[in-house]
C-alpha cells in the first residue's frame, strides 16, 4: 500500500511540474508564407458570367515543401444542381492569361456553399521550378464541376512571407 501511495504522490508531483503556463504559439523557424486568393468566376480566361465566388486561405513550407490550405466557395450554382470534382493549379500565368496544369486534387462535393480542408505535400508537392512560381504569384487555382470542367471560378495565387 505504501508503495501505490508513493507511487500516486510521485505522479501527481509530475503532472504538476509538466503543467505550464498557456503562451503564444509561435511558428518554428522556417521559410513559411502565407497563401491567399480571393476567387470568381469574372477572373476566368475567357470570364463566365456568375456569382460564383470563393477564397484560398493557406500555409506553404518552403522548407519541409508543404502547402495546407482551406478553400471556401459559395454560389457555385443557383438553378440546378452540379457537382465539383476538382481544385485545380495552374501556372506560370498571370490574371489575363490561362497557364499549364500544375496540380489536381480530385475533390467530389455537391455543395453549392462550403469550405474544406486540403494539402500538397511529398509527391504531390512542388518541384523546386514550381516553388519559385508559387512564391511569385504566378498561379492559379480553379474549383472546376461537371458543368464547367475548365473551372467555375479562379483566383490567382500570392504568397506572403509573415
Amino acid at each position: 500500500m505504501k508503495n501505490i501511495i508513493t507511487a500516486l504522490i510521485f505522479t501527481a508531483a509530475l503532472s504538476l511540474i509538466g503543467c505550464t503556463k498557456g503562451g503564444t504559439l509561435t511558428r518554428p523557424e522556417s521559410n513559411q508564407y502565407t497563401i491567399m486568393s480571393t476567387a470568381s468566376s469574372k477572373q476566368l480566361v475567357p470570364a463566365i458570367d456568375t456569382t460564383s465566388t470563393g477564397t484560398f486561405t493557406g500555409f506553404y513550407d518552403d522548407r519541409l515543401n508543404i502547402l495546407t490550405f482551406t478553400i471556401s466557395w459559395s454560389d457555385l450554382w443557383r438553378a440546378g444542381k452540379d457537382t465539383i470534382t476538382a481544385v485545380n493549379f495552374y501556372g506560370p500565368a498571370s490574371t489575363t492569361e490561362n497557364g499549364a496544369l500544375v496540380r489536381s486534387l480530385p475533390f467530389v462535393s455537391n455543395n453549392s456553399q462550403a469550405s474544406v480542408n486540403l494539402g500538397l505535400a511529398g509527391l504531390n508537392g512542388f518541384k523546386e521550378s514550381e516553388k519559385k512560381n508559387l512564391l511569385a504569384g504566378a498561379y492559379y487555382f480553379t474549383i472546376n464541376t461537371k458543368k464547367y470542367p475548365n473551372g467555375i471560378i479562379r483566383g490567382q495565387l500570392t504568397a506572403t512571407k509573415p
